[in-house]
Formats: C-alpha cells, sequence, structure tokens
C-alpha cells in the first residue's frame, strides 16, 4: 500500500469519527430539547390548571405564558436540531459511499445510469460506462437529473465531434480543485440530495417558463377592477340606505361571477402548472444557495457560480437563483391561497384575485424566467465535477492526464490500471502506441480484454477530465470506437455475428471521416469460420490503416497475425502469458512483448470436465 493510500483511508477514517462524534453530541442535544420541551408543556399545562381552579388569578395566567413562550422557543430549537440531524445522517451515508467506492463496493451505490445509457453508440456498451457495476455506478454523485445527464455526457465526449482540448483542461483544473476539498463536496452533495426527490427535473417549471404570455390582458384586467370597485360602493351604500339599494351589488355580484365563469379554465392551466412545479421550489432555491456561498478558485468552476450567482443588474443587485426562486416561491404561497375552492370564490368575487396572481407569474417570468434553465445546467456542471473528482479519492496514486492537440493520434500509459477493477487485484501494465496497429495475443483470460478495455476506459476519464489510474498517461484527441461486448437480438432477427458486423463497419465509418481515431477489437469476427474470420479481419485492418488512426485488436487467430509478412499495415505485436503448476493454471495478468503461441482451451474445458 502507498503513502498516498494510507494517508487517504487515514483522513477517510478520522473524518468518519468526527461525523460520529458530531452525529452524537447532535442526538444528545436533540434529546435533551424534547425533554425539556415536554417539561416546558407540562408547567404550561399545570399553570392553566391552577389558573381555573384556583380563583383565575393573574400570576397563574403569567407563568402560563412565560410557559407558552418557553414552550414554543424549545420547539423552534428541537425543530432546527432534528434538521441537523437529518442532515448528519444524510452526510455519513455519503461519507461512508465514498469509503465504499475505495472498496469498489458497488452495493452501496443505487444509481447505475442504466436509464442514461445511449443505444447504438461507438464505446459506452463496450466499456460498462452505465448499468451494474459500471463507471457511472462508481463516480456519480449527481443527484439533479441535469447533474446526470452532465455526466453522461462528458463520459460520452471521445466519440463528440466537436472537441475541444480547452473544454477539457478546463475541467481537469476544475476537477482537480475538487479532489482536493472532499469535505466541501460531501456537503455539497448532502445539499442536492435532500432537496431533490426520485432525481426529478423540474419539467413543471420549465414548461411554464417556456409557455406563451401567460398576463391576463389589461381589458380583462379593468373590467375586474371596475367591477370590483363598484360592488364595494355598492355594498356601503346599500348598508347605509338599505331598502332597494341592495339589488345593486347583487348584480356586480352577478357579473363577477360570470367573469370568474369566463376566465376560469384559461386561468386553470397556469395554476396547474403552479402547482405542480411550487413543492419543488424551495429545494432547487436551497441548492441554489449552497453553490453560490461557495469560495472558489478554478476559472470554469468560477464561471458556473458566476452563471448560477448572476451579474450585477442596473439596479445594483446581483440576480442570484436562489432569490430569483425564492421571490417565485412567495408568489406560489400567495396562490396557494387560492386552491381551496371556498378560498377561490370568495377572493374572486372581492377583487380580481387570480388576475393579481397571474401578473405577478408574467412579471417574475419576464425578469428571471429566462435565466432559470442556463442556472439549472450550471447545477448540472457542478455536480458532474464532483463525481469527476471521486476518481482522486478511489486512487490518489492516479495522475491527471497530459492531452496534446495532435493531429497524429497516441497513446501512451504508465503502470495503467482499470478504474473498476478493486485495487488489492489490479494489475497495471505499460502500454504505448503512437502508429498503426496493436495486436494482443494470449490465452483465454489471460487478460486481453482487459486491457483493451483499460485502454479505452482511460480516455474517456481523460476526456472528461478526471484522474486516472495511471502513474503516467499521455494522449492525443481522438474518437473512440469500440467492438468488444456484442450481443445478438432474437427479436430482431439480429445474430451474434450480424450485431458485429455493425459494429465493425460503424468504426470504419468512424475512419472515414479522416479524424484522429482510436479503435478496439476484441476476438474480431468469433462468430464466423476460421478463414472467412481472417480474410474479413485482414481486410478491416487494411481499411483502419491510415496516418490518422490507432488502434488495438485481440484475437487467437494466430494466422491473421502472420498475414502481414509484407508489413502492408503497421502492426505491433503483445500477449499475455500463464503457468502451470501443481495447483493449477495461473495468471499475471503482465503485458509481455512479442506474439504467443500458448493455449489453454484444452486445460480450461478439462477443468470443467469436458475432457477426461
Amino acid at each position: 500500500m502507498s503513502e498516498r493510500v494510507e494517508k487517504r483511508d487515514t483522513e477517510l477514517a478520522q473524518r468518519s469519527e468526527e461525523l460520529s462524534s458530531e452525529q452524537k453530541r447532535i442526538h444528545e442535544k436533540t434529546d435533551k430539547l424534547a425533554n425539556l420541551r415536554g417539561v416546558s408543556f407540562l408547567a404550561l399545562a399545570l399553570f392553566l390548571v391552577l389558573y381555573l381552579a384556583d380563583g383565575r388569578k393573574w400570576w397563574y395566567l403569567a407563568g402560563a405564558g412565560v410557559a407558552l413562550v418557553v414552550f414554543v422557543i424549545f420547539v423552534i430549537r428541537h425543530g432546527r436540531l432534528r434538521y441537523e440531524e437529518n442532515r448528519l445522517d444524510v452526510l455519513i451515508g455519503i461519507h461512508d459511499q465514498y469509503i465504499a467506492r475505495t472498496k469498489h463496493d458497488f452495493s452501496a451505490f443505487s444509481d447505475d445510469g442504466t436509464d442514461l445509457s445511449p443505444k447504438e453508440h461507438p464505446y459506452s456498451g463496450d466499456l460498462d460506462l452505465f448499468g451494474a457495476r459500471s463507471l457511472f455506478s462508481l463516480i456519480s454523485v449527481a443527484h439533479t437529473a441535469y447533474g446526470r445527464k452532465q455526466l453522461r455526457d462528458w463520459l460520452l465526449y471521445a466519440s463528440s465531434e466537436d472537441q475541444d482540448i480547452r473544454d477539457i483542461r478546463a475541467r481537469q483544473e476544475a476537477v482537480k480543485e475538487l479532489s482536493g476539498r472532499l469535505s466541501l463536496v460531501e456537503e455539497l452533495e448532502t445539499s442536492t440530495k435532500m432537496n431533490v426527490k426520485k432525481r426529478g427535473s423540474p419539467t413543471a417549471l420549465l414548461s411554464y417558463i417556456s409557455s406563451e404570455n401567460t398576463s391576463p390582458g389589461k381589458s380583462l384586467i379593468v373590467l375586474r377592477i371596475v367591477i370590483s370597485v363598484f360592488l364595494w360602493v355598492s355594498l356601503v351604500t346599500a348598508f347605509i340606505i338599505g331598502g332597494y339599494a341592495f339589488f345593486a351589488p347583487l348584480v356586480f355580484l352577478a357579473l363577477q361571477m360570470a367573469v370568474m365563469a369566463w376566465t376560469y379554465k384559461s386561468n386553470a392551466v397556469v395554476f396547474e402548472l403552479v402547482e405542480k412545479f411550487y413543492p419543488e421550489l424551495s429545494a432547487n432555491a436551497n441548492i441554489f444557495a449552497s453553490l453560490e456561498n461557495v469560495e472558489v478558485e478554478a476559472p470554469y468552476l468560477q464561471e458556473i457560480k458566476k452563471q448560477i450567482y448572476g451579474d450585477k443588474e442596473s439596479d445594483g443587485e446581483r440576480q442570484a437563483a436562489s432569490n430569483q426562486l425564492k421571490t417565485l416561491y412567495r408568489i406560489c404561497l400567495l396562490i396557494q391561497t387560492r386552491m381551496q375552492p371556498l378560498l377561490y370564490f370568495l377572493l374572486n368575487l372581492v377583487m380580481p384575485f387570480d388576475e393579481l396572481c397571474l401578473s405577478l407569474l408574467e412579471k417574475w417570468r419576464q425578469a428571471s424566467g429566462s435565466k432559470i434553465p442556463s442556472k439549472l445546467l450550471a447545477i448540472g456542471k457542478w455536480e458532474a465535477l464532483m463525481s469527476l473528482s471521486t476518481l482522486h479519492t478511489i486512487y490518489p496514486d492516479g495522475c491527471v492526464p497530459e492531452i496534446f492537440d495532435s493531429d497524429e493520434p497516441f497513446f501512451r500509459a504508465k503502470e495503467a490500471g482499470h478504474p473498476l477493477i478493486p485495487e488489492d487485484k489490479l494489475v497495471r501494465n505499460d502500454f504505448s502506441l503512437e502508429k498503426g496497429c496493436a495486436m494482443i495475443t494470449g490465452s483465454n483470460m489471460s487478460g486481453k480484454t482487459t486491457l483493451l478495455r483499460t485502454v479505452g476506459i482511460n480516455l474517456v476519464l481523460a476526456y472528461a477530465g478526471a484522474t486516472c489510474p495511471c502513474s503516467v498517461l499521455e494522449l492525443s484527441i481522438m474518437n473512440l470506437g469500440a467492438s468488444m461486448r456484442i450481443g445478438d437480438n432474437l427479436g430482431e432477427g439480429v445474430s451474434t455475428f450480424y450485431a458485429e458486423l455493425i459494429k465493425i463497419s460503424r468504426i470504419v465509418e468512424m475512419a472515414r471521416k479522416g479524424r484522429p481515431l482510436l479503435f478496439l477489437i476484441d476476438e474480431i469476427f468469433r462468430g464466423t469460420n476460421s478463414k472467412d474470420r481472417t480474410d474479413g479481419a485482414w481486410t478491416v485492418l487494411k481499411q483502419l490503416h491510415k496516418p490518422t488512426i490507432i488502434g488495438m485488436m485481440s484475437t487467437h487467430d494466430y494466422e491473421l497475425c502472420k498475414m502481414n509478412d509484407g508489413k502492408e499495415v503497421d502492426l505491433v505485436y503483445y500477449h499475455f502469458s500463464e503457468y502451470f503448476d501443481n495447483d493449477g493454471l495461473h495468471f499475471d495478468y503482465k503485458l509481455k512483448d512479442g506474439m504467443s503461441t500458448e493455449t489453454n482451451a484444452k486445460y480450461l474445458m478439462r477443468m470443467v470436465g469436458i475432457f477426461d
């Protein structure tokens, strides 16, 4: 175990002890306040009984008043402590998940991103980016829909045709800062987890923001005001004069009810939307507030914070997202009063209440609505960056990749490991490829496929901006295409072989676009006969033999390896090997130069009882 790993484990253990001590202190304080609250309530009850039973003396009533004040104070303080107690419980759970990440205990993570997995993607399914025991499951600390989607987009960045090295470096710097501030990241995740339910997206709020003008027409507002004024005037007059004067307010009441009936359906559409997004406003405002108060240095983090906090407006006040949502929340509180049928009827009879609410909503929408979607996206970026920073905790010995903007693709790694393999089982390898294709040979289960996935997933992490489990990683900007995990689809009449053909053709199509490309192909054309497999594989290799393309291909087909006698393709050979002893078959999973000539298929078949 390295010094950095020991330091990480020590720091995680110390923080666990600190959080447990704080939790114990809060529990004790909560229990004490609960007892005091009970005592103050009993005192209140006693003073009231004495007041009623002993001549209604004023000092008993005064004592009851004091007891009531004390009881209310204890109730408020107890409520705050219960909130802090709940916050600590969530925070401890989040910290325990970080410890689980260092042990690759996937049972601790409930979100595996299965719903985010794209279909027919150049490498997502091949590299286990989403789904059970996936990279997303291991590193995601995102709880908003925007954060989960942003993390997905950055993990798929290696397939983008708009790759920008400046964006990658900006993310690297931001992730590096967050990686050194684990306590802050845990606190921020606590805020999002406590305030977001079911990883939902504020679709109702966004629907309202993007809707057409919901403000009532000026003529309608004037009409409602005129009717309301005449209604009140006629009511006052009727009470003064009496008699037939009471017919006048009845006329205006009828007019008011007619206008209410006419506008009810159109107004209800907006108010139904409000009813849907109203419960989320306070939670989202809390998330914004937690991010607005963070001090950061990385330019990308400052940019995100500025996006959330806002620039100075003409009135000299910043339009912070939390303030904007709190303003909307107060308007919605006003609207809630008309949700009861009786209150709706009374409020709108005596005044243009619905029109007032709609006007306030539209004023907010015009002033702040257009800014909210981008601010929600900013939360997503922050959560995705926090997720990427978890790699530093999992692999404190890892490196920040050095990425070059080069037309000639290359990949150079020292002590590269696969991030989904626990440290105590991880075997690291050096690997370098600067042109052509690396042909990886070796026996079954020797480590060929794992090496291909190690290269691919480290490239994905590098472009996302994360720390990689390597001591050194240098690579250029390029797209990534893979054909490794092949599955049939009998429902659609797709065989395994045809499914592989589709994936290989996708890689060839990517190669034709002329962009730098790294391809990873595992056991090419395994679903057909040996001659067709060899001929087909050789044809693919020749099509992918371009200055802008490098790749890796694993194979058991030694005839394929012998087809390059004329040096038509730049090939370099590596292999894995195994050894036998009295205890059976053993693999060292170490990459070696040259081509393998060994096979263990018959031995493995004998192990499972096929051969005697």
